[in-house]
């Protein structure tokens, strides 16, 4: 993946972190990602895998703001 994809998926996976959409995540080798839900399961994911579950965990999020279902924490965000 080029840099600039790797970066892309690092900062959707921290705006759901900050977003509390998920509680955290962390790389693993060998290019894996973890990814730890409200419910304390954690989520393997190769690097293909990560980045689709992060789109559309992120399109959710989005929707849901759209919705005004619930209100983004991030400043500025209306």
């Amino acid at each position: 993946m080029p840099a600039a994809g790797h970066d892309h998926l690092t900062a959707m996976l921290d705006v759901l972190v900050y977003e509390s959409i998920v509680v955290a995540w962390r790389r693993t080798p060998p290019g894996g990602y973890l990814i730890v839900s409200h419910e304390g399961e954690e989520i393997r994911l190769s690097l293909s895998q990560a980045e689709m579950w992060a789109r559309g965990a992120f399109a959710v999020y989005l929707a849901l703001v759209d919705q005004r279902r619930i209100h983004p924490r991030i400043p500025g965000a209306k």
